[in-house]
């Protein structure tokens, strides 16, 4: 009797799907195996649909050479063929599982039996998996986008089915950025999804409602398989930051599976976006007020939201006030205003926005000394920050003669401490840093 080795390896898939059965015959006893029989079962809840690479032969009886159905769950071979000594076959059964089963609905059973005698059992569990679809949804590129105003670009949005059975249809939707607007929409591996006119989601296609886009398909996606959608889409000539939020997505599917992902967009804009400048030169005689303007215009496409301006003259000059702001001269926070450190020093603060376009004026009054010397006093000096970005300026500061002893026509500051002390100082010194440091936290 010749002695040989059978195995069937473990049966698995999704209710309603066809899957497979591996069944190997291995001779390492020594003796050929000159013709052999073999059957294959299967439990209720499953069928056979055929053998790959082999054609079933008509018939309800076991043939000479080949194999035939006998029934739905039994398929019986035979072969004249002979197995070497160390020669090994395997043949792949394709079943189909009931769109009702579940569980480990039996054993299949897989035999042969050598012409000359012998005969090899191997059984091995059908295990019926519940289908599940399930995806996985991510930008490409992942990370953010930017664009100039105005300028044309494209995100692509990649659809992963990997769960065990596949998606049969799908409901998308896509929030772009605030201000960019959809132009078009494309796919690969899902048909169906172009831009269509109407206001709600259409059966087949893509529709924008209000800001957002919704689309449906029919179409079905593999388990596993990979599907894209690129949408196209504008910037907005201006917004009101270079920030536009979020782009988002989400993908649902009809028979199940549920993705989402959600990415950055914003302006490609140059920070530096103001022309700051000052008054090149004041001039006057001692105890004269003089004004130095500032003047900063936004020539960007967004809002400038807070803007520092620190202005400190030479000595034997004082700021006695700017123009539509208010000097502190006590330890009191609010959202606008100047203080000063010293007289000679004011740093004054605007959280307003600056709309592109406009332009703002800041005006600082300085009083000439009474007693300053003739000639160039020296540089006032202005530090400016919008947006992030620092700007100077100098004003050259010129005492024409000496005046009167009315002190000029301009109204003094309030009394700052410099004639208290070094204490009071210091408080002033941490009100302008508090300042400072608040206006980045708003504009942050």
């Amino acid at each position: 009797m010749i002695d040989f080795g059978v195995t069937l390896q473990e049966i698995s898939g999704v209710a309603g799907s066809t899957t497979e059965a591996h069944a190997s015959l291995e001779n390492n006893q020594g003796l050929e195996v000159v013709g052999y029989s073999t059957d294959f079962t299967v439990p209720d809840g499953v069928t056979i649909a055929g053998i790959m690479g082999e054609d079933l032969v008509d018939g309800t009886e076991r043939p000479d050479e080949g194999c035939t159905l006998v029934t739905p769950q039994r398929v019986e071979c035979h072969t004249n063929a002979t197995l070497g000594t160390t020669d090994n076959t395997t043949t792949i059964f394709e079943i189909e599982l009931a769109d009702d089963a579940a569980g480990v609905v039996g054993a299949a059973t897989y035999s042969v039996t050598a012409d000359e005698g012998g005969s090899e059992t191997a059984e091995a569990d059908v295990t019926v998996h519940e289908g599940v679809v399930d995806l996985e949804v991510a930008f490409d590129p992942l990370i953010g986008i930017t664009a100039p105003p105005g300028a044309d670009f494209e995100h692509t949005v990649r659809i992963r089915n990997v769960g065990n059975t596949a998606m049969a249809g799908a409901s998308i939707d896509f929030q772009p950025g605030q201000g960019v607007t959809v132009t078009g929409v494309s796919a690969t591996g899902l048909s169906g999804l172009e831009l269509v006119d109407g206001t709600e989601r259409p059966d087949e296609g893509c529709a924008v409602v209000d800001t957002h886009v919704e689309c449906h398909t029919n179409a079905t996606l593999a388990a596993p398989g990979t599907a894209e959608v690129t949408f196209q889409m504008r910037m907005p000539e201006s917004a009101p930051s270079t920030g536009l939020g979020d782009t988002t997505v989400r993908v649902i599917g009809d028979n199940g599976g549920d993705g989402a992902d959600a990415t950055s967009v914003g302006l490609d804009v140059d920070l530096r976006m103001l022309d700051v400048t000052a008054t090149p030169s004041v001039s006057g005689a001692a105890g004269d007020v003089v004004e130095i303007v500032v003047t900063a215009r936004n020539n960007g496409v967004v809002p400038v939201t807070g803007r520092l301006a620190e202005l400190a003259v030479p000595a034997g000059a004082t700021i006695t006030g700017v123009e539509g702001l208010d000097v502190l001269d006590e330890m009191t926070w609010v959202d606008e205003g100047c203080v000063q450190p010293t007289p000679q020093e004011a740093s004054c603060l605007r959280l307003d926005s600056l709309a592109p376009g406009d332009v703002e004026e800041w005006t600082f009054q300085v009083r000439l000394d009474d007693d300053a010397p003739v000639g160039e006093l020296g540089v006032a000096a202005l530090h400016y920050e919008g947006y992030s970005e620092d700007y100077e300026a100098e004003t050259v500061v010129t005492v024409t003669g000496a005046g009167d002893d009315t002190g000029g026509d301009g109204e003094e500051l309030p009394d700052t401490g410099t004639s208290s002390t070094t204490v009071a100082l210091a408080a002033m010194g941490l009100l302008l840093t508090g300042a400072v440091v608040a206006l980045r936290a708003r504009r942050a």
